[in-house]
């Protein structure tokens, strides 16, 4: 009989075959509850960034048309032109 070398045996442990056991149930409610207690930090913050984001889009859309290029306030400008 010969001598075997290199022999490996691979296997999973039943924690790695679980990977999200209680996750949906009290996990989902876990994650609810503290991003709840955070959304009076991020709400706030996050509607004032759309809102100004949407202005800034708006603004940058108008001084880049036509219409604002012939108004007189873009030819009172110093620097138009």
């Amino acid at each position: 009989m010969s001598h075997q070398q290199g022999f490996y045996e691979y296997g999973l442990s039943p924690f790695h075959l679980k990977t999200m056991k209680g996750f949906f149930v009290p996990g989902a409610f876990k994650f609810a509850k503290r991003t709840g207690r955070q959304l009076l930090f991020i709400g706030p913050p996050a509607i004032v960034f759309f809102y100004v984001k949407n202005w800034a889009e708006k603004k940058f859309e108008y001084y880049n048309r036509k219409a604002y290029l012939m108004s007189p306030e873009h030819l009172a400008h110093p620097h138009s032109g």
